[in-house]
Parts: structure tokens; C-alpha cells; sequence
């Protein structure tokens, strides 16, 4: 699947990304927000969101509607997401926003610039206070906002099975006495942890 948006991560998160990809080949999972409906009622300073959502892993398209609540676009964005996967990725439980900026791309050849390209700028930190910026630029406010949560929760969630992964293989290679193995698994798990909620995940991978 190829993203409908201009997307752009900080060097760290593309690290991260890298890395998972290398774990996780067509296991990695891609997300698409195709479309959504949004209400906001800005006496009550609430909003709702259904969105229509694409995911893709190991080459299977499932197709999803999420639904939010929230005091705004973004917040009503971040709360589908988590009710659709926190269950399942734990990491995904202690991320929290640290900045959010939109931004225009005003050019001078057009008079009214209303259909100007916009930037979305979403910086994220996970429970130890590791941040990582996401960035999407599409020609809509809202595509670009849901598009950078899209990618953030992608982000956390992919480098959670990534590390799911290793932590099996890892395992596997003390078991075996393969310490080449062992000493791999564990310089690409040390990449990996910054971005995952490490106790958390830990706890539920031994229980």
C-alpha cells in the first residue's frame, strides 16, 4: 500500500522504523485512513469521529471503521485508535502528545491560496520520555491531522511486534548457545526498546 500523503518522520522515529522493518518484513503493518465523519460541537467543546480505515499485514488488506470521542479532531483521532488496538499493543497506553502545529504552504502565484497544501506536525512521547515527530502534508486540514496520528500509532505499534519478535528469537538463541545470534538480537532490541513501554510488555511477554 502506498500512502495517499507526504510523510516525513524525525531521524530517531525513522531509525525505529527501519529497524522494525528489517524484523518484521511484510509483517509490518501499514494504515490508511481512506475517509472519515467528523461532528464538533464547539459549545461543548466535544467532537466524534468515524473513520474508514485500511490495514495491511503480510500482504492482507482488512478494512476497518473506528470510531472517537474527544474535545477536538486530534483527540477524537488518538481515542479510535486506541480503542481499536490498546488492547492488543500495550505500548500504545502511555503515549502522549507534546506538541501539535499545522502549518500552509502559501504560494504567490495564486490569489485566493485556499487549496494550499497543509502540513501537520505531531510530536509524540512514550512513557520514557522518548519523543518522536511525525509529519504529513496533504491538501487537507483534517486528512493531514488524522494522517499523523495514523502514523504515530503505526509507529508504536510496529515497533512493539518488532520487538515481540526478537524477544522469541532471542530466547531461541540462548537456548541453542548461539551467542552471534544472541548478540544481534540484542543490539537490534536495544533500538527498539526506546520506543516500546518495556515493563509492560515484558510482563506480558513472560506471563
Amino acid at each position: 500500500m502506498t500512502l495517499a500523503n507526504n510523510f516525513i518522520c524525525d531521524q530517531r522515529a525513522e531509525q525505529v522504523i527501519n529497524m522494525a522493518r528489517e524484523v518484521l518484513g511484510e509483517n509490518m503493518v501499514l494504515m490508511q485512513v481512506t475517509g472519515i465523519k467528523f461532528s464538533e460541537n464547539f459549545e461543548e467543546s466535544s467532537a466524534k469521529l468515524e473513520a474508514k480505515l485500511v490495514e495491511i499485514s503480510e500482504t492482507k488488506a482488512k478494512k476497518r471503521i473506528i470510531n472517537g470521542e474527544g474535545v477536538g479532531l486530534v483527540d477524537a483521532c488518538f481515542d479510535a485508535m486506541l480503542k481499536t488496538y490498546g488492547d492488543r499493543f500495550c505500548s500504545l497506553d502511555a503515549i502522549a502528545i507534546v506538541d501539535f502545529s499545522v502549518s500552509a504552504h502559501v504560494s504567490s502565484l495564486h490569489a485566493r491560496n485556499s487549496d494550499a497544501k497543509i502540513s501537520a506536525r505531531l510530536r509524540v512521547k512514550n512513557s520514557q520520555n522518548y519523543e518522536y515527530a511525525f509529519e504529513c502534508t496533504t491538501s487537507s486540514i483534517s486528512h493531514s491531522s488524522v494522517a499523523a496520528v495514523q502514523e504515530a500509532m503505526a509507529f508504536f505499534i510496529n515497533a512493539e511486534l518488532a520487538y515481540v519478535c526478537l524477544y522469541s528469537a532471542l530466547k531461541d538463541a540462548k537456548e541453542r548457545n548461539r551467542q552471534d545470534l544472541v548478540e544481534r538480537y540484542q543490539n537490534q532490541m536495544a533500538t527498539l526498546v526506546q520506543a516500546t513501554s518495556y515493563e509492560k510488555l515484558v510482563h506480558r511477554l513472560k506471563a
